[in-house]
């Protein structure tokens, strides 16, 4: 990826220290960015979502901080497959070396500022008020690093359960239908988050890209 956009000049923001970044963290800077005016920002996150491993690809988020409608999605689609078609000829490409010395490559946190903004649209301190013991299962995906943090700056009595990045996904509940998928609405995909709710006041499981939630309060 960093290939292409820096072969075509294109400034491109990371995570710092090679951190993972979920959705709404990029959806964040986005934000942020453009608020400053000048040119626009938009993003790109990898990943397969919530879906099975194999259906990795490409989600971009617009200069609105996303996600991208159907209209958008198709545009990209069309132009994806006629290129794949040509067999990629005329697509401007560097090698990663390059890439990062290009001087279009910088890296930042985005992880504090994004933290320090939950305040401005949750109520952080009625949370921390509330003493709520909080159970988080990331489910090996990109948010682990920004709940502890979360935890940290807000100090909240907060237990990740699973802080374990592992590509294989051996942890995860196989969903209905024998497919590894972090559908947070289907009970078999979330029985490790449900078996957890005798535990914590409150627990949350994530997948990939943080951008679906799965929430199990205690019983009674």
């Amino acid at each position: 990826m960093l290939e292409v956009l820096t072969a075509n000049g294109v400034d491109v923001i990371v995570q710092e220290n090679n951190g993972f970044t979920p959705t709404p963290a990029v959806s964040n800077a986005i934000l942020v960015h453009n608020k400053k005016g000048g040119p626009l920002a938009d993003g790109i996150v990898i990943t397969p979502s919530h879906n099975p491993p194999e259906d990795g690809g490409i989600k971009y988020n617009p200069p609105n901080g996303g996600p991208a409608d159907t209209n958008v999605t198709k545009v990209v689609e069309n132009r994806a497959n006629e290129l794949l078609a040509a067999g990629l000829q005329g697509v401007k490409r560097i090698s990663l070396d390059a890439a990062l010395a290009s001087g279009h490559v910088k890296e930042q946190d985005l992880v504090q500022p994004f933290i320090e903004g939950l305040a401005d649209i949750v109520d952080m301190a009625a949370i921390q008020k509330a003493g709520l013991t909080l159970g988080v299962d990331p489910l090996g995906g990109s948010g682990i690093e920004y709940w502890k943090r979360i935890g940290e700056h807000y100090k909240l009595n907060l237990t990740i359960v699973n802080d374990q990045v592992d590509q294989t996904f051996r942890f995860m509940h196989l969903d209905k239908d024998g497919a590894i998928r972090m559908d947070c609405s289907s009970e078999c995909a979330m029985a490790g988050l449900l078996a957890l709710r005798d535990k914590f006041d409150l627990a949350f499981a994530n997948d990939r890209i943080t951008t679906a939630t799965g929430l199990s309060p205690r019983r009674g």
